[in-house]
């Protein structure tokens, strides 16, 4: 388990505010909302409960599930009771439940093997019901440049640039579409600084897109497929 996500987990609005995803969730509320306005939603890889807020906010029933305790305990410190839960994307088994299944930053690349991300895509599309939507995060290794990115947010008391969070990505360019992603964070007010690498798989939005016509989703597309950080979206039977 990685420490940004557990150790760190109840640290992580602090460097990376709910705000800086706000084009990434307002999109895929406009898509959730154009299909099923007040449906059942969830959230793979959920993290703080940041999007689910939101999307509880709209109108929507939304629940969600992540794999990192630290992160399940502060969701459901935000969201309440019953809405997330403990739970690895590859252990989601439910049939026919949701208008709407999506995962967010990147969560899909922590598939380990070929095989693997097949198996959850497919488990994504038997969560939805009839015509359902799958909404994928995906990162654009082919695009990435390695460039270290400097973020600086106040303070837990609103100190002025006490927090800072360093990343930087670098695509492997092998068979599995790898990609490493080295963060920093540091805050002076708190006397904390982590320093961690991730190894991510097949992170490249046409991977994700031909994983999710292997599971017979329909509509398939990648939306701005330019961008670093695109969705790919499908759609399931409609029974």
């Amino acid at each position: 388990m990685y420490d940004l996500f557990e150790k760190f987990a109840h640290r992580y609005d602090l460097h990376t505010p709910p705000d800086h995803y706000k084009h990434d969730h307002a999109f895929v509320l406009k898509r959730a909302s154009a299909l099923a306005p007040g449906g059942r939603l969830f959230d793979i890889g959920c993290g703080t409960g940041a999007f689910l807020e939101k999307a509880l906010a709209a109108g929507f029933d939304a629940y969600g599930a992540d794999s990192a305790p630290g992160m399940v305990d502060v969701a459901a410190a935000r969201l309440g009771p019953g809405r997330v839960r403990l739970e690895r994307m590859q252990d989601l088994a439910e049939q026919g439940t949701y208008d709407v299944v999506c995962a967010l930053s990147w969560t899909i690349h922590y598939a380990e093997t070929a095989e693997e991300l097949r198996d959850v895509v497919r488990s994504c599309a038997a969560a939805l019901r009839p015509g359902g939507l799958l909404l994928l995060q995906a990162a654009n290794a082919p695009l990435m440049t390695g460039d270290v990115r400097i973020d600086r947010e106040p303070g837990p008391a609103g100190e002025p640039d006490d927090t800072v969070f360093i990343h930087s990505f670098r695509p492997l360019g092998n068979a599995e579409h790898a990609m490493e992603a080295d963060y920093v964070y540091a805050s002076q007010a708190l006397g904390e600084l982590l320093t961690e690498r991730h190894h991510l798989r097949f992170c490249d939005p046409e991977v994700v897109a031909e994983a999710m016509r292997g599971a017979e989703l329909r509509e398939v597309e990648v939306v701005d497929p330019q961008s670093l950080s695109p969705f790919v979206v499908g759609r399931g039977y409609r029974g």
